[in-house]
């Protein structure tokens, strides 16, 4: 009876720790002015956010993609249809309806002083009329500023899907304009797409890019088609036209994000037959749909991607991949190193059906490996890393189950203790369901000694709990102050900037780090490089930088750790060449450039050593002649 008490003091302990950091929302930045399209309560796919410094002036401009209702169905309720089948196609209702079905892309440059102003016009990115929903800052060509991968959803009709989607774009940044070179880089991905996630993950330099395509779910017929992903791998510029050519190397690495008996031609999609879906509450009008278990039930995923993460799982200094699918499994492929992967879905114990939307990868228990999070509707999971396998372990660590429609997840120190806290984004997806609100989980370690992290939903409490529909969120240090800020890109209203206080309350101290890469080494931004943090207490802290994270999100590339009370020890960077390249002497509240050391070169001493074997055969056989005569 003591023990239980004890525990249940403990609980209550920990959920009465008020939070040493908030947030305040940014009345007046700009950003609350921007018309990303129409506004939806449940329909829409967009907007996404993308953080990045386009212009090079060391603050973090910003693009924040469409949103839009792609089928319409909640425009045809507004305006009292049951279903847009019930329009005749030459009815001014029918053109209404196509009118909401896209949206408008914003580029806003940061002028340093907490304001944004759109530059869409003058810079030739951002657009109206468009069904970009992904947007990925990322240096494709490695000329050290970044350029920015769009990626296009088009429009999903289940009943007759051919050429519904809508290439992707690839924008090359020439001197903070910008130009669309799809056709020359060969990364226009034609299906329903989401967003991209990219990496070096053949280590050669230069960034590769993983296409992610949603496919198409329409409630009303309750019937869903699935589409396949593309890897591209980044072959250089091979033609001399100044611009990367990218092949397609998903059939050979079988990344297709589902299970495929057929042959696929390079830079094309697979579209499954149309599903029918499955009611998992009959009777109950806010329940999910769901797949048949041999489309969800398998380890190569359901098809249908909202998100992935490239992250080492496994610690061997390869990025591997983790897709979250909705509707089923979501495959995780751990990279052999020479240019293969393996599907490691069930080896590693994930074989476990979720809905999946958002997805992130840090080492929220200090443990020394990455550990990972996914968003669903519904009951969310926390993968827990044991190396050789993978425990979800949400409810256990207080990561509520419940069924709200959780979109973005991502982790964050947004307190600056010292050890990652879990942000979930949430947001209704159709008529029937209620209200829902934004979690933040903070990371309060292991209170009660049992082994295991506890985690407290602050949200509430520091005003982040919000009842709009998120959708994209992303991450970045708006202000410059040492904190992560949060972005938050909503379909029923206008995007909200929260800053984080972490830095005026005192929480704790905090080190901003930026990579670059070097010729004949990683990639230019360190993307997929490891970063290790040793604290003068003895705590170890590890992240690694992203292009392209969350749902719909692409956060500012620099590494922010929170240190709490503690000074630094030392930096160790396991750059892609793995190279462990140190840093000493850090001051802390600082932000630190790291330029890339080159590993020593392997000199060859074969040649060397041959030569001596030579001169001594001649040397023996000359004194064999010499004893002979």
């Amino acid at each position: 009876m003591r023990t239980s008490l004890a525990l249940v003091l403990v609980g209550l302990l920990v959920v009465a720790v008020p939070a040493t950091a908030s947030f305040e929302l940014v009345e007046q930045s700009g950003l609350e002015d921007i018309d990303s399209g129409p506004l939806t309560n449940w329909a829409a796919y967009g907007p996404g956010v993308a953080w990045g410094d386009y212009d090079s002036d060391g603050d973090m401009d910003v693009f924040i993609t469409a949103r839009f209702d792609h089928h319409g169905q909640e425009t045809a309720e507004k305006l009292g249809y049951e279903k847009i089948a019930d329009i005749p196609l030459n009815h001014t209702d029918y053109s209404t309806i196509i009118s909401t079905s896209k949206g408008q892309s914003h580029l806003l440059q940061n002028q340093g002083d907490g304001t944004f102003i759109d530059v869409s016009v003058e810079t030739g990115l951002g657009s109206d009329n468009v069904t970009t929903i992904g947007a990925t800052w990322v240096d494709f060509d490695g000329d050290g500023d970044v350029d920015i991968y769009l990626s296009n959803y088009g429009r999903g009709d289940v009943d007759s899907p051919e050429g519904t989607g809508e290439n992707n774009q690839m924008y090359v940044n020439e001197n903070g304009t910008f130009r669309d070179v799809t056709l020359e880089s060969g990364l226009g991905n034609k299906g329903h797409s989401s967003g991209s996630v990219w990496a070096d993950y053949d280590h050669d330099g230069d960034m590769d890019c993983y296409s992610l395509n949603f496919g198409m779910i329409d409630e009303y017929l309750a019937l869903a088609r699935s589409e396949s992903n593309i890897l591209y791998r980044n072959d250089g510029d091979q033609n001399g036209d100044g611009i990367p050519e990218f092949s397609d190397q998903t059939s050979e690495t079988k990344l297709f994000g589902q299970e495929i008996d057929s042959e696929i031609s390079d830079f094309d999609t697979y579209i499954s037959p149309a599903y029918s879906m499955i009611d998992t509450a009959p009777g109950n009008p806010s329940s999910q749909m769901s797949l048949p278990p041999a489309y969800r039930e398998v380890p190569e995923g359901s098809g249908y991607s909202w998100a992935a993460v490239w992250f080492d799982a496994n610690g061997d200094g390869w990025e591997d991949l983790y897709v979250a699918s909705d509707f089923g499994v979501s495959p995780i492929y751990i990279n052999d190193g020479d240019g293969s992967f393996t599907l490691s879905t069930e080896t590693l114990g994930m074989m476990k059906t979720g809905t999946g939307m958002g997805a992130h990868a840090a080492d929220f228990d200090s443990d020394g490996d990455f550990d990972l999070c996914q968003s669903n509707f519904g009951p969310n999971f926390l993968w827990v890393n044991n190396l050789n396998y993978f425990s979800e372990d949400a409810e256990s660590l207080s990561i509520h189950t419940n069924t709200l429609v959780n979109w973005d997840c991502h982790f964050l120190d947004f307190d600056l203790d010292g050890d990652m806290d879990l942000w979930f984004g949430v947001g209704r997806i159709n008529q029937y369901v209620s209200l829902q609100y934004n979690s933040l989980y903070r990371n309060d370690g292991d209170l009660d000694g049992d082994g295991h992290i506890d985690f407290t939903d602050v949200a509430e409490e520091i005003g982040l709990s919000g009842t709009n529909k998120t959708m994209g969120v992303a991450m970045a240090d708006y202000d410059g102050d040492g904190d992560l800020d949060l972005l938050l890109a909503h379909s029923d209203g206008p995007p909200q900037l929260w800053k984080n206080t972490a830095v005026e309350d005192a929480s704790g101290q905090w080190i901003k780090i930026r990579l670059h890469g070097t010729d004949g080494g990683s990639n230019s931004h360190g993307i997929g490089c490891t970063v290790t943090v040793y604290l003068e207490n003895g705590d170890v802290l590890k992240q690694t930088s992203y292009a392209g994270d969350g749902y719909l999100g692409s956060s500012e590339p620099a590494i922010h750790f929170g240190l709490g009370p503690h000074s630094v020890e030392r930096i160790e960077v396991q750059w892609s060449t793995g190279y462990i390249q140190t840093i000493e002497n850090i001051s802390v509240n600082s932000q630190i450039e790291i330029s890339e050391e080159l590993p020593p070169p392997i000199v060859d001493y074969s040649q060397f050593i041959l030569g001596i074997i030579c001169t001594a055969l001649i040397l023996l056989q000359f004194d064999s002649h010499r004893r002979n005569s």
